[in-house]
């Protein structure tokens, strides 16, 4: 379980980007952290990685907190990957495969165990057909792919993606969609922070909102996304589901597919159409 207890952070003196931060991370398979730009998502997941730490609190994995020495930060890292937004960040070779290989060979696994993760890994994403593809030519959402599987080939226990749907078209959001359905069922823990109101709504399970650097309010879908007020106050806006819900008095759907598969609102809908 991840753990923050009173995690305080400012890149600067007097200047904190997170305040007296309190999560257990343990509630549900996919955790989302909602908020808008500059509210301290990003700066949380890098805490939560030790890239940065707490200038006071402590984060806590299974119940051991964080240690910041070489040899434990990298024993953190194999069980908690992070794919950054701007995925290029973490991309570091031409090839498909050999990005996707680097963190394997820096562990000095057998070359065989090494070609048996990654295919593993690209056929996961569905991107086996990519492997021997130069970077430089992948559409963002392919390289979002790839750097995802940079981490899951090292069978992390944790995946943190940070704004996955930043940049993408509508294909490649409805792609990060079902790819993060296929990550579920695979059995892997998500947490995943961003200001896209409809994709968290529609992949997450429990979430936190993060507000100027607090956590101002968290629950699951019904009890999270029903709090207008709350919602508006941190400059986010509704799901579209949750507004077809509350204002035109329809059954709370999970999911888009869930909506248009209903036969009962269908016929409904047929029953109020007027004859030209």
């Amino acid at each position: 379980m991840l753990e923050l207890q009173h995690v305080n952070f400012s890149y600067e003196p007097g200047k904190e980007v997170l305040h007296d931060i309190n999560l257990k991370l343990d509630q549900a398979q996919v955790i989302g952290i909602i908020g808008p730009n500059g509210s301290g998502k990003s700066t949380l997941f890098l805490n939560l990685v030790g890239i940065q730490r707490p200038d006071s609190g402590q984060i806590l994995l299974d119940g051991q907190p964080l240690r910041y020495d070489k040899k434990s930060l990298l024993a953190l890292r194999k069980r908690i990957g992070i794919v950054f937004q701007n995925s290029e960040q973490q991309i570091f070779y031409s090839l498909v495969e050999d990005d996707v290989a680097f963190a394997l060979h820096n562990l000095g696994l057998p070359q065989a165990e090494i070609d048996a993760r990654v295919d593993r890994a690209l056929a996961k994403l569905d991107i086996s057909d990519l492997r021997q593809r130069p970077i430089q030519y992948l559409s963002g959402g392919q390289k979002k792919r790839v750097a995802i599987a940079g981490i899951l080939v090292l069978d992390s226990e944790w995946l943190l993606l940070d704004e996955p749907t930043a940049g993408l078209d509508p294909d490649g959001r409805r792609r990060m969609v079902i790819l993060i359905q296929q990550l579920i069922a695979n059995g892997q823990k998500i947490i995943l922070s961003s200001h896209d109101m409809d994709f968290m709504y529609e992949v997450g399970q429990y979430f936190y909102i993060l507000q100027d650097g607090r956590i101002v309010k968290s629950g699951d879908k019904q009890t999270v996304f029903k709090e207008r007020a709350v919602i508006e106050q941190a400059k986010l806006e509704q799901p579209w589901l949750v507004r077809l819900h509350e204002d035109l008095h329809l059954p709370l759907y999970n999911t888009p597919a869930d909506l248009f598969a209903d036969q009962d609102l269908q016929e409904k809908l047929k029953q109020l159409h007027l004859p030209d």
